[in-house]
């Protein structure tokens, strides 16, 4: 598995969870790398005069030492964890690099101000949210699936599959089906893959449903689920499932779209 945790120069340092993702890291057994991209632009005008230039170099020398200011500090993290590391640092805006980077990474681990869901839809990657309130427990014990039968459900679900025989629990909600036949489906894929589960139908009475899952994933090691089943700008501006799980969830999301 190719893990890696993305961030930008553009904020604060994430050492916190940089040191969560070493966790990961470490009890997945893989190495960690590194990707960070210092949100400006290698465009420039390429007619300006001296006083121009000298500005452009000033700027790339700034996002150079940003770059490595932030590799080191990376390095630094994974050395005391002890855990085995690459480091990339890319020049742009991290959503308009993801789509070219993605297809070699199978999870990508960020932290705020980063969303996972909005760049697990920029590229093919799954994302694990981290944010002030993750707690990585141990990745061993009780996992939750939010299941709609969707196709960013299933991306996310096949990301993590081979995570899921790590887990002692795995628990399946289905919070409203559409369809009768969904908890049947899920239950007889999982089986294929060797993964006994817990199917558990809610409805959602008087709660929504990101309510129901916030409940559900409160003793959790790793919620699974697709983000962005409606418009991610409408989503973004009035709230929904994703964002109110990327907001409030303390278990890691592994997000796809």
């Amino acid at each position: 598995m190719k893990l890696a945790f993305v961030m930008t120069t553009a904020v604060d340092m994430p050492k916190k969870q940089i040191s969560l993702a070493c966790q990961i890291a470490k009890k997945l057994d893989v190495p960690l790398v590194g990707i960070a991209a210092t949100e400006d632009t290698m465009e420039y005008y390429s007619g300006g005069g001296a006083s121009y230039v000298s500005l452009v170099t000033v700027s790339i020398d700034n996002a150079e030492r940003n770059l490595k200011r932030c590799g080191d500090a990376f390095k630094a993290i994974c050395n005391e964890h002890d855990v085995a590391h690459e480091w990339f640092g890319v020049h742009g805006f991290i959503l308009n690099e993801w789509p070219k980077l993605s297809p070699y990474i199978d999870i990508a681990i960020v932290a705020p101000p980063l969303s996972a869901p909005r760049l697990a839809s920029a590229g093919i990657s799954a994302t694990i949210q981290l944010s002030e309130k993750t707690k990585i427990v141990d990745l061993s014990g009780r996992c939750l699936i939010a299941w709609d039968g969707s196709a960013q459900a299933g991306r996310a679900l096949r990301a993590a599959m081979p995570m899921l025989s790590r887990f002692t629990e795995v628990d399946v909600l289905l919070a409203d089906p559409d369809t009768p036949n969904l908890s049947r489906d899920i239950a007889n894929y999982l089986a294929a893959h060797d993964i006994s589960a817990n199917i558990n139908i809610e409805s959602s009475r008087d709660r929504n449903t990101a309510q129901m899952i916030l409940k559900e994933a409160q003793n959790c090691d790793l919620v699974i689920m697709g983000a962005y089943g409606f418009s991610m700008t409408l989503e973004k501006l009035f709230g929904g499932v994703t964002e109110t799980m990327r907001t409030e969830c303390k278990a890691p999301i592994l997000f796809a779209h």
